[in-house]
């Protein structure tokens, strides 16, 4: 089992920045995984998650700043969840 995301194929303008959401699952074995967008955003401005297991330890979002284009989960096993990142193109 290891940590899988989707990303919804349609995206929100606002402005001259995007938006993006998606959902994630890790089932166990990590904790955690990347979300790389590099199709989508030329940098990342901010990004975030929700965990939806009742009892879900704490899931923190990471943006890569060596990339600008990666947005890394860290989570317990067993939760999944939605997330959203905006950027620039």
């Amino acid at each position: 089992m290891a940590f899988t995301t989707t990303t919804d194929t349609r995206p929100h303008s606002l402005g001259d920045l995007m938006m993006l959401t998606g959902t994630f699952a890790n089932d166990g074995g990590s904790t955690g995984g990347d979300i790389t967008l590099p199709d989508h955003f030329s940098k990342i401005l901010a990004a975030g998650q929700n965990g939806n297991a009742a009892s879900a330890p704490t899931v923190s979002t990471e943006i890569d700043a060596t990339v600008g284009t990666t947005i890394t989960l860290v989570c317990g096993a067993n939760v999944g969840g939605t997330w959203w990142a905006i950027g620039t193109r």
